[in-house]
């Protein structure tokens, strides 16, 4: 019981204290139950107390800002966000329309990845991108916002987990206990060239990138002779960004991605 009233205080606070603040005292008044009740049925080992919903539900409204930006296919990295996007768009459609266009400025539409057209990490690139800006970090890297750390932070079941090495980020799936597989898919179009070729970030900024790699590369081989750690010190796992090795072999939508959003004019 004290645990349980523990979860919930905190759970309060996190979104009393989310930028997302104003648009979570509009949440239905039933998500929740519905959620807690429902998610574990479509989700199997999903935790369901007050903190995951929150910070699910935080990570979903952070998906929402980006896709809401223009009609480009954008696709959601988190599968507990999109827990609680299922349970609302059972509850009630019409009204998560409603909320969207009050807080976000329009629908913002729920595809199966499938349904996404074009390329499905292309999607994940500019949703990528687009919540780095939104926390303030550099569009190009090479640093992973939080609606990409969010299935690991969680341990959501059979999740996507991400992680970064060398400058280029990779996924994998998470296994039923939501523990991180190291033999990750590291897709170039989420890399800072493949962000550069598709126009999501500038010359300038590439060239910013390329120049801080070099820099932090010299810096680990003057080091290198003289610490006890070497490379082990950076990421967990090592990122070739070679798509052959990927340990996705379904087209991507088991992996980084599995649903997503393409906003059409108008809404």
């Amino acid at each position: 019981m004290i645990w349980t009233l523990l979860n919930t205080w905190y759970a309060r606070r996190l979104m009393q204290r989310s930028r997302h603040a104003k648009a979570l005292k509009e949440l239905p008044p039933g998500l929740y139950n519905y959620w807690k009740s429902s998610a574990r049925l479509e989700y199997h080992g999903i935790p369901t107390d007050a903190v995951f919903f929150a910070r699910a539900t935080l990570g979903l409204f952070d998906f929402f800002a980006c896709a809401a930006q223009d009609k480009q296919p954008c696709a959601l990295p988190s599968k507990a966000a999109d827990s609680v996007w299922h349970a609302w768009l059972r509850l009630s459609p019409l009204k998560l329309e409603a909320f969207c266009r009050r807080h976000f400025g329009r629908v913002v539409p729920h595809l199966d990845g499938s349904a996404l057209g074009g390329n499905l990490d292309q999607a994940l690139a500019v949703c990528l991108v687009r919540a780095r800006r939104a926390e303030g970090l550099n569009p190009e890297g090479p640093r992973l916002p939080s609606l990409f750390l969010l299935d690991k932070k969680l341990k959501m079941p059979f999740g996507f987990g991400y992680s970064v090495k060398r400058g280029q980020p990779g996924y994998s799936q998470l296994d039923a206990l939501g523990r991180f597989d190291s033999s990750i898919n590291c897709p170039p179009q989420m890399a800072a060239a493949g962000l550069l070729t598709a126009g999501l970030i500038t010359t300038a900024q590439f060239n910013d990138f390329e120049q801080r790699a070099r820099q932090q590369a010299a810096s680990s081989s003057d080091s290198s002779s003289g610490s006890s750690c070497g490379s082990g010190c950076g990421s967990s796992v090592d990122c070739s960004g070679d798509s052959s090795s990927s340990s996705c072999d379904s087209g991507g939508s088991s992996c980084g991605s599995s649903c997503g959003s393409s906003c059409g004019g108008g809404d």
